[in-house]
């Protein structure tokens, strides 16, 4: 999908313009990433379905159908109206945000298991009177897609209910709003994008809340599967949900600037940095020391300690090191972090130090730092 992204700061009359099935915006907590989803929601409402972080999961026990239009209306805009004309950008705005895009607890659960239900009782009136192929429903997609991800869990779907059980203990069977969180919410994000209208712009903010690392990836890969017509905007602070959408372009939000302005960068794909460091550090906020080692080293917990102001990455060996202080500092007009890198002498002649120095700033300094605080502690 081509769209143009919100007002960058200091472009304030040439908004970025890209093409992606999938797009990560990741920052830190209060970075704008809400706002940012919002402000696409507001420039493409007609082809948008925007799933909130701030949700009810409140499942409800059991529901009942009604009509197939008025089910869809209720759950894209938030409520039915007898004159609908011309009116729908404006309820999706008022009812279905309560006129608080930014901040509203979407509360459409229940609007989502009506919509099911009533498309699942007319797919079954119109094979009964009609014959032909059994219908794949939406619930049938569901649940296919949740038991995949939860192989141990079975669903079963009743009249106006839906229930679950162990799989091979069917006797402890009980309604599905009695779920987990991260089993209603799993059912939940799934509905909602099997749901959304063909070949929308799907934003889903906070898409790892409740989820356990181990099933993120599949989850959200099956999703992508089941509506190749859909493009999605994954909205973030979780640097290893970024980093299980590979092939997505990656947006760096690193501040609201007020004024429908947002400061942010979209991250290149021939940067020499790997992207899952990148994301990593610049989510940081501070000055970064690169250093030779392991995260289980003593030599990482030795300098977490004494450079506490500085966010500090073990990277294994030397020449990594050397190769990305380097990368970073040459990017230093896109990131505006100092970075700086420690290794061990390891004999290195005098004149090879000064070589290295004038190559990638800051190892000399920290080369001496590191000498000094390590006396200073032992």
């Amino acid at each position: 999908m081509n769209i143009k992204l919100p007002t960058k700061k200091g472009q304030p009359n040439n908004n970025p313009e890209v093409d992606f099935n999938q797009l990560v915006v990741v920052g830190a907590n209060g970075s704008g990433k809400t706002r940012f989803g919002t402000e696409i929601e507001r420039k493409y409402s007609n082809k948008t379905h925007r799933v909130s972080a701030q949700k009810s999961l409140s499942m409800p026990y059991e529901v009942s159908p009604k009509s197939k239009e008025k089910a869809e209306y209720e759950f894209y805009y938030g409520h039915w109206y007898d004159n609908n004309s011309d009116l729908s950008i404006r309820q999706k705005f008022n009812n279905r945000w309560g006129s608080k895009p930014d901040t509203f607890l979407l509360n459409d659960y229940e609007k989502l298991m009506v919509l099911l239900h009533t498309e699942e009782y007319e797919a079954s009136l119109a094979f009964k009177e009609n014959g032909g192929n059994k219908p794949n429903t939406k619930l049938d997609r569901i649940q296919k897609i949740w038991e995949t991800v939860l192989p141990h869990r079975k669903l079963k779907k009743r009249a106006g209910i839906i229930e679950t059980y162990p799989i091979g203990q069917v006797e402890n069977i009980y309604n599905a709003s009695e779920m987990s969180d991260g089993e209603r919410v799993m059912f939940y994000l799934i509905g909602e994008v099997v749901c959304a209208p063909q070949n929308s712009l799907v934003i889903i903010d906070e898409p790892e809340m409740h989820i356990h690392r181990s099933l993120v990836k599949s989850l959200f890969d099956l999703i992508e599967i089941e509506r190749p017509d859909c493009s999605f905007i994954y909205l973030t602070h979780d640097i290893d949900f970024a980093f299980t959408r590979q092939n997505a372009l990656k947006i760096w939000a690193k501040s609201y600037e007020g004024n429908n302005i947002w400061d942010y960068e979209i991250l290149q794909d021939e940067s020499p940095i790997p992207e899952q460091l990148y994301l990593e550090v610049l989510g940081s906020r501070k000055p970064i020391i690169f250093l030779e080692g392991e995260s289980s080293s003593i030599d990482y917990e030795l300098y977490e300690q004494v450079f506490s102001e500085f966010t500090v990455k073990p990277l294994g060996s030397c020449e990594k090191v050397i190769q990305t202080v380097k990368s970073f500092n040459e990017q230093n007009t896109f990131h505006h972090l100092s970075s700086f890198g420690i290794i061990d002498r390891d004999r290195r002649p005098y004149n090879d130090l000064i070589k290295l120095n004038s190559k990638t700033s800051g190892f000399w300094m920290l080369q001496k730092l590191k000498i000094f605080y390590l006396k200073k502690i032992l």
